[in-house]
């Protein structure tokens, strides 16, 4: 009941529920058209509003989509928003419609045949824009939180089509089908956008005016672009395929294929109508279109999974309500296409995240993939298997999508498939933004190029830039994800805070320089000056230089504690940032039966810090040899990656934290949830020691150990979901770790040995 009270789950159900009752109702409308006309017949009718459908959709420029993304964020500048796009959606489509039905001789003589030059050119001319506004209005509908009309509208459409196909059959009208079809859409389009443009959009842009913010045309355009070229190839699969079944067969097995694709497109429409609904819901938080996605899949399975079942096993039964050769022809391919709309879930779910980040390639490219499997697997099959080859072209191509798309955002893989998939994604992401030197207008960039990559990941990508014949040369960061984006955009605030701070005096030459940032096309690219010396982990490793190296990583960011730092008395604010926020994010990783112990940590960590006095101000965040870079020898020459850096943190902990991965990341060390359990049990000295040297009250060190390991795991949390979700991490350095704090801070015991043994992943 509370995913029902979900506005998004509960408009995208209105959207299901419209097209249900639509196809309820269609349903009767088709089987009084294949009782009443001979199959040559309604296949070429069906013929024609498919290719209607298509070059609607062609027409439109997925303007639906565009509407539905910015007309919620528009304010009072949703009417005009509307207007514009429906102005250019009808001149379009009648251009379109009217080439379409000039070049008919050539490319549909079928149609030519059947009804004569001049009447398929009125047609075309009115029937294509009332069609795509038609299309439009319902995603205009969705836009403005009115989805739950959806329903009504399709409804009363349904109902007079059945009315006017019976009349036009009555009066002999050549083109029955096409022709009450196109009228009922009429009067609705019509009736809907008087409505619209009097009443429900000003009320609209009046209600949500605090909320709006300007759409520039050029990101219009940007979101256009990529979606208009994604959505044809949609389009062409699903409403060109009719078209490309008459060329293949004949009208006879095309009228087959028509009502087996009205069937299985209810549940194609599923998926459709979820999709709209997290669209429009949200486009006021892109960041979180990876979450609504994975709720848009698993709400729309539970309603495509048992509708496919039964189209796929009780095909032969549904079909024989539109006669014995709808029933032989058709069970087969109505089968394999029903099964289609599993997979298609994941596909359309992953454009709609798409078009939420506004993640061009993406919205392009899932659905020309799929276009190509379906269309390209229809030519190839459909002449060697007759109607079934259609079917299996659908269920294959969009399998095949579907399977790349979990693969590239799982939350977990094996090590081995997920670090060829994040550097397939590295390196792409590395090639899009090559140019960021020059684009963000650095001096002399233009000769500027990827001289070597350093690190990159499912979501950002470090590389060295620089002239190729030069030594001098910048760190290029580049992301393409809203959470590695604000990590980014965070840190470049806190370099320039810390680089305009005058108490930091020589400590500003350990930190890097933010030579420039910004977009570069989808993603955000930030420069930075590049320090010398090498990682911290080799002079971590290296025994002649261990000592040194951790004496002045010590040294250094004692130094930035004691420029920055005040004694203040913990409360209500510290708390929440030091143990419960980070706990917050634990909690979601974690099984069911361990949150009770994340609320009682909470609680204990709560009361051994409330009320004391403590050093706070800049931390780090993520102070260890990885972040550290090291001179020959040893001696700390830059601290990098400031993106979990607080102006107000607890500073004791970057100590902690330095000396926990020190430990770990030495030649031959533990997990770090081992070692915590180790450090619980009986915690070193380098802790206490860190204490005296801030300053303020003592605190117990088992509680230090503690939050250093929370701001780690929780960071892990936030920042990688496929990270926290591997089942090895997770148990050997969240829970087993989270267990084994309860147990030492509630009754004080020092356990002997830790759960798991010391071995490093």
């Amino acid at each position: 009941m509370a995913a029902v009270r979900d506005p998004a789950y509960r408009d995208g159900l209105a959207l299901v529920l419209g097209s249900g009752l639509t196809s309820v109702v269609g349903l009767a409308y088709w089987v009084l058209a294949a009782r009443l006309l001979p199959p040559a017949a309604v296949g070429v009718d069906q013929a024609a509003l498919s290719a209607v459908m298509l070059l609607g959709g062609v027409a439109h420029l997925n303007l639906t989509y565009a509407l539905l993304r910015f007309v919620p964020v528009a304010g009072r500048a949703a009417r005009r928003m509307v207007v514009l796009g429906y102005l250019v959606v009808v001149l379009l489509a009648a251009l379109v419609g009217g080439v379409f039905a000039l070049g008919a001789p050539w490319w549909a003589p079928e149609l030519v045949a059947a009804v004569g030059q001049d009447r398929l050119l009125v047609f075309f001319g009115l029937a294509t824009p009332v069609w795509a506004l038609f299309t439009v209005q319902d995603y205009v509908l969705t836009a403005i939180g009115r989805a739950t009309l959806v329903p009504l509208e399709n409804i009363v459409f349904a109902v007079l089509k059945v009315g006017l196909l019976a009349a036009a059959l009555t009066a002999t009208v050549t083109g029955a089908i096409a022709v009450s079809w196109m009228v009922a859409t009429t009067v609705l389009v019509l009736a809907v956008t008087v409505w619209l443009l009097v009443r429900a959009l000003p009320r609209f842009g009046e209600e949500h005016t605090v909320a709006a913010r300007p759409v520039t045309l050029r990101e219009l355009g940007r979101f256009v672009r990529a979606d208009y070229a994604g959505s044809v190839c949609q389009q062409g699969a699903m409403f060109g395929m009719p078209l490309l079944v008459l060329a293949l067969t004949d009208p006879a097995a095309t009228a087959v294929y028509g009502v087996v694709w009205q069937l299985a497109q209810t549940l194609f429409v599923v998926s459709s109508g979820m999709n709209q609904s997290m669209v429009a819901h949200g486009a006021a938080d892109p960041a979180g279109a990876d979450a609504a996605r994975r709720r848009t899949v698993g709400r729309s399975l539970r309603l495509v999974v048992p509708g496919a079942v039964v189209l796929a096993l009780g095909g032969p039964l549904v079909l024989a309500v539109f006669g014995d050769h709808y029933a032989r022809e058709g069970a087969v391919v109505l089968a394999l296409t029903s099964l289609a709309a599993i997979p298609y879930a994941v596909t359309s779910s992953m454009v709609g995240a798409a078009r939420l980040r506004q993640w061009g390639r993406i919205q392009f490219g899932v659905p020309a993939a799929a276009a190509v499997l379906v269309i390209g697997g229809s030519v190839v099959l459909v002449p060697a298997l007759g109607l079934a080859g259609a079917g299996l072209a659908w269920l294959v191509g969009q399998s095949l999508v579907a399977v790349v798309i979990l693969l590239a955002t799982a939350r977990w893989l094996p090590p081995g498939l997920s670090g060829r998939i994040d550097a397939v994604r590295s390196a792409g992401l590395l090639r899009r933004v090559d140019s960021a030197a020059a684009h963000l207008r650095l001096p002399e960039a233009s000769a500027w190029q990827v001289r070597r990559r350093l690190a990159g990941g499912s979501e950002s990508v470090v590389a060295v830039i620089g002239p190729d014949d030069g030594p001098h040369g910048a760190l290029l960061k580049a992301s393409d994800t809203p959470r590695s984006r604000d990590g980014l955009a965070w840190q470049t605030e806190v370099l320039d805070r810390l680089h305009a701070d005058e108490r930091l005096g020589r400590l500003h030459a350990l930190l890097p320089e933010v030579l420039g940032a910004g977009d570069v096309g989808e993603s955000y690219c930030v420069i930075e000056s590049l320090l010398p010396g090498e990682s911290g982990l080799h002079a971590l490793r290296d025994p002649e230089r261990t000592e040194t190296f951790v004496a002045s990583a010590t040294d250094a960011i004692e130094r930035l504690h004691r420029c920055t730092g005040r004694i203040r008395v913990v409360g209500d604010a510290e708390l929440r940032a030091w143990v419960h926020e980070p706990l917050d994010r634990v909690r979601e990783i974690v099984p069911t039966v361990l949150r009770q112990e994340t609320h009682w940590l909470a609680e204990h960590l709560d009361a051994a810090l409330r009320g004391r006095r403590a050093r706070v101000g800049w931390t780090h965040g993520d102070f260890g040899p990885v972040n550290l870079l090291a001179d020959s020898d040893g001696r700390v020459t830059g601290i990098v990656d400031w993106c979990e850096a607080r102006p107000d943190g607890l500073q004791v902990l970057d100590v902690v934290v330095m000396s926990q991965f020190c430990v770990v990341h030495g030649t031959g060390g533990p997990e770090l949830g081992t070692l915590v359990q180790r450090w619980l049990a009986d915690p070193p000295d380098q802790v206490r020691r860190a204490q005296r040297r801030l300053g303020g009250d003592p605190v117990d060190p088992r509680v230090l150990t503690t939050l250093g390991w929370l701001q780690h795991v929780a960071e892990v949390a936030r920042k990688s979901a496929r990270a926290a979700a591997n089942p090895v991490w997770n148990r050997r350095n969240v829970r087993s770790p989270l267990r084994r704090a309860r147990q030492v801070l509630d009754r004080g015991v020092s356990p002997a040995q830790p759960e798991d043994p010391p071995v490093r992943a």
